[in-house]
């Protein structure tokens, strides 16, 4: 099947139903401006990849090692980044001002023997829910609330823990966000312009003027022999709203970053920023439903890999996309570079088309079923191997094929990995990157922009509709009967957290330690009100686990649950809700608030204290030392009850 002008409508019909942003206003955010732009480092000059020698060390991490351990350049990344943040909490600390507290005795232990993530001094990760727009918006607010740029944040006491954490990772919307933030160098998040302030419908000239340029765009990598899929265009259109290149006018924005380019930062070289992570996840064959035990695949500046416990293997970044088995002989083999796309890895991550090649399609939208009768059954998922336009599978070649335990792990024979959301697996926040053992990882922040239910005015809420009905119809287990009353508002309700916990009770996952999530699905969850506050998840687990310190995304000073008149569209471009520039600063002004606790009738002045103590105990503990009585009263107060 060729390439051909029938297929690039077919896109603008499914892209005008997706996600693509309507016209709105300025965004007009104080302090905007121009973020760094991006890097271009693609070795053809573009978007399409090149065939190259294969490295000498081809794996980062050895799929053969007794113990999986962390590849050599993210350990040297989280190492340097600690020993260079012992000042940094030495000031947070000072300005929290915790009662009956020695900041000195504290960070003795980093002083004497050198700051060290999870052994000297804490190691924090924020883990950033998808969630489209809303996802985009809200993580870029809390992150923004927690900068030690932000003014307000510092004088709340919760500014500086952003620069405290060593790792961020995105599903979804989220990976949008980490996408533009780091390739622009780590800037406020506040001063992120996402191009929102444009006519952006697919019918208005300024978009519909670059068909035939992305068009081309495509088929250059066609042509050039890679497999292309509808999250190429995909990935082109999100470059144009979250890469910051203007070396090039669109649609070719963004062509030649790839997700590598993190490295080239000054943050990135300084250590100064979070070591950032996009999720996906992978559907084990077409037509063929997700399962309990569905790996997730992570992206980062330095690799692609997946931990697991039938397989747990990286190779670099660069390499993704490399033909399956070229670490058998790699002196001898084949590799690819520049696959890595930066839209092409958000792209991957926030795959939703993966929808449509479900076992049962009947709860899909009626305008997805006719499309795919038009079209080979081939293009939906983000596909990295194939010789023909695939108009739904996006396909990438299993550069890990036959390296799995026993042939158990899911994806071990296929030349194809088949990515997709993570949404779609209903693990919508990513927590499972922060389980690993050799991360060492004492506190996730867990945002969680989730819309487990649904609302009848909200469109965008089709979607989580749609996952709660495609997680009963395709998965093989579905681990509980689900009270629908409990899915009646937009606002998280535990979902993508309890999933992940009831991932790690399984056998196989047992070696991944989780603490105890109330159950969501009969309603315990949000019976304790923990999808409208702050809650500390593992406070006193035995055998340890992560702390997790969970915020939802709910109504503090603004409403950051978009509403619409009707389900017209269904699956109603999740971008149009931000069209009213003041969208925008509500969202920002909710962030701060949450980040904050400080407005309202949830105003909680001990807050900035009790978040300290949260993100310390684990290093307390190793000091040998004791909670305080201020700490253990938070503790009291924000620990969950399970």
């Amino acid at each position: 099947m060729i390439l051909t002008y029938g297929h690039l409508v077919y896109l603008w019909c499914f892209f005008y139903h997706i996600v693509i942003p309507s016209a709105s206003h300025n965004i007009n955010r104080q302090n905007l401006k121009r973020r760094d732009a991006a890097i271009s480092n693609s070795p053809s000059g573009t978007y399409s990849p090149v065939v190259d020698k294969c490295p000498t060390n081809f794996f980062t991490r050895n799929p053969h090692e007794s113990e999986a351990k962390l590849c050599a350049a993210e350990s040297q990344y989280i190492n340097t980044k600690s020993e260079k943040s012992i000042p940094l909490w030495e000031e947070y600390l000072g300005r929290v001002q915790l009662q009956d507290f020695d900041v000195q005795s504290f960070l003795l232990a980093a002083k004497i023997n050198g700051g060290k993530a999870g052994e000297t001094l804490p190691n924090l990760g924020f883990s950033l829910s998808g969630g489209g727009v809303r996802a985009l918006c809200v993580g870029a607010s809390i992150l923004d609330g927690f900068d030690s740029r932000n003014q307000k944040a510092k004088e709340g006491k919760v500014g500086g823990i952003l620069q405290l954490a060593n790792y961020a990772a995105g599903i979804s919307g989220a990976s949008w966000l980490l996408g533009s933030w780091a390739t622009s160098n780590f800037p406020r998040t506040s001063t992120l312009d996402w191009r929102l302030n444009e006519h952006n419908d697919l019918w208005d000239w300024n978009v519909a003027k670059h068909y035939r340029k992305l068009y081309k765009l495509v088929k250059q990598k066609a042509k050039a022999g890679f497999p292309v899929s509808v999250v190429d265009a995909w990935a082109i259109l999100l470059n144009r709203h979250f890469i910051n290149d203007p070396q090039h006018e669109d649609p070719q924005t963004g062509k030649a970053v790839l997700w590598s380019s993190i490295r080239q930062t000054l943050g990135y070289k300084e250590r100064s920023a979070p070591f950032v992570m996009a999720i996906a996840t992978s559907r084990p064959k077409e037509k063929t439903a997700f399962t309990p035990k569905t790996p997730t695949y992570e992206f980062t500046p330095e690799e692609f890999g997946v931990w697991h416990p039938f397989l747990n293997v990286s190779i670099p970044i660069d390499n993704l996309g490399s033909p399956p088995q070229a670490y058998k002989n790699p002196s001898k083999s084949n590799c690819v570079k520049g696959f890595e796309n930066a839209g092409f890895v958000m792209g991957m991550s926030s795959n939703i088309y993966s929808a449509a090649d479900a076992p049962d399609t009947r709860i899909l939208p009626w305008w997805v079923r006719i499309l795919a009768k038009f079209v080979d059954g081939d293009s939906w998922e983000g596909k990295v191997h194939i010789e023909i336009f695939n108009c739904r599978r996006l396909q990438i070649p299993n550069t890990f094929q036959g390296l799995g335990k026993n042939r158990k792990f899911q994806d071990d024979q296929r030349d194809l990995l088949l990515m997709a959301d993570c949404g779609l697996i209903m693990e919508n926040l990513p927590i499972f990157p922060f389980l690993q053992p050799s991360r060492k990882v004492d506190v996730i922040i867990a945002v969680d922009s989730s819309a487990d239910g649904t609302n009848p005015s909200d469109p965008t809420q089709f979607r989580c509709l749609f996952f709660l009905s495609f997680f009963f119809l395709n998965m093989e287990r579905p681990p509980h009967f689900i009270n629908l009353t409990y899915f009646v508002h937009a606002d998280p309700n535990g979902t993508a957290i309890y999933n992940i916990y009831a991932k790690t009770l399984q056998p196989e996952f047992s070696g991944y330690r989780m603490p105890k999530i109330p159950n969501a699905y009969d309603g315990s969850f949000t019976k304790m009100g923990y999808h409208k506050k702050p809650t500390f998840f593992g406070c006193d687990s035995q055998p340890k686990t992560p702390l997790i310190i969970y915020l939802p995304n709910y109504y503090m000073v603004g409403k950051t649950n978009p509403r619409f008149p009707s389900l017209a569209r269904n699956m109603q471009p999740d971008l149009k809700f931000v069209s009213q520039k003041q969208r925008v600063d509500e969202f920002f002004q909710n962030g701060l608030a949450i980040a904050m606790q400080d407005s309202g009738r949830w105003a909680d002045k001990e807050w900035p204290a009790c978040l300290a103590c949260a993100l310390i105990d684990h290093q307390v503990q190793r000091n040998s030392q004791a909670r305080t009585k201020q700490c253990q009263k938070c503790f009291d107060f924000h620990c969950a009850r399970v």
